[in-house]
């Protein structure tokens, strides 16, 4: 394994080094990004162990949008909230079968029924396509909730890193489209919230995490995430894209974010909290200090079942308001 910083880093994330032989790492091009994350998922689901096949799946169209729906046992004679989800993967990769893992514990532990949407990517596509197939999909699961076998008024949104994002500019376009009481809540893993050249004046003090997390750490860098936003066509001043330019913030449901200590993404789930809590909006965080970018994707990784613990947590406070 080539030599890499261990300052500041988790124990339990060290650790799991190890046993990986390096540090996992996405970046180059656009090309290389896929490559990467295309070897890193082969080599994740040989370690995960066998889904949990109590969940019931099927596969739909959501007004034209690929769906994935997940039904826990215990929603047998229940109407039972409904999240809509998005995956992560920089708009460039990812799909429903990526974190089937984690919709499936989601799933099975809030309980809900979670709708998992399939939005057209960077490859083929620019912004907003993403968030348009997002936003459909959302409705789609708004109207169908009864036929979903679940209920309306405890729709939320949830998703990590660019689909935290996309839970979050959802739930700004829900909003901006005078339509607030369709949504309960937010629930938004290490999200992309904003961009280092349009961060709102007051708290650019606060938004350091790109310059104190741009050498060396695990998954994605700054300029992995440049190759990402470039990729998706990504307008830096778009608040349709960074929701920290959202002129809507005082109207968000209560918001549930979690964060990572050595992740370029740190400080845009930070900076979010700090400006929806000025704001006058219900909020509830969890950090974790010393661990990367989603890093519980990584199978058996110590803190993990911490992580999954914490965010049905998360979801079960955004839904009780």
């Amino acid at each position: 394994m080539t030599a890499q910083s261990t300052d500041g880093y988790a124990p339990e994330w060290l650790e799991y080094e190890k046993v990986l032989g390096q540090r996992p790492f996405l970046g180059d091009s656009v090309q290389g990004i896929i490559e990467q994350f295309n070897g890193l998922a082969t080599a994740l689901a040989a370690q995960t162990p066998p889904l949990d096949n109590s969940i019931q799946t099927r596969d739909e169209v959501a007004d034209g949008v690929p769906v994935r729906i997940y039904t826990p046992p215990a929603a047998e004679g229940k109407k039972l909230p409904i999240g809509v989800f998005y995956h992560g993967g920089g708009y460039l990769v990812g799909n429903l079968d990526s974190e089937d893992g984690l919709c499936r514990e989601f799933a099975k532990n809030v309980p809900c029924i979670l709708v998992s949407v399939d939005y057209r990517l960077s490859t083929t596509h620019k912004m907003p396509v993403m968030l348009e197939d997002s936003l459909a999909a959302y409705k789609w699961a708004w109207i169908n909730a009864d036929k979903l076998g679940g209920n309306q008024s405890k729709l939320f949104t949830i998703g990590g890193s660019a689909g935290g994002g996309l839970a979050l500019t959802v739930a700004d376009q829900i909003i901006k489209g005078g339509k607030r009481s369709h949504i309960q809540g937010v629930v938004a893993m290490v999200p992309i919230t904003a961009h280092p050249a349009s961060i709102p004046a007051e708290f650019k003090p606060q938004y350091t995490s790109y310059t104190e997390n741009s050498i060396g750490v695990p998954l994605i860098s700054p300029d992995s995430m440049q190759i990402f936003f470039e990729a998706a066509g990504a307008n830096y001043h778009d608040e349709k894209i960074f929701v920290t330019l959202s002129k809507n913030l005082a109207e968000f449901p209560p918001t549930y974010i979690c964060t990572c200590g050595k992740d370029p993404l740190r400080d845009d789930g930070k900076v979010l909290e700090a400006m929806l809590k000025k704001a006058g909006v219900k909020t509830k965080s969890d950090f974790y200090p010393g661990f990367p970018h989603n890093f519980w994707i990584f199978p058996g990784i110590k803190g993990g079942e911490k992580f999954m613990g914490n965010v049905v947590k998360g979801v079960q406070w955004v839904l009780c308001d």
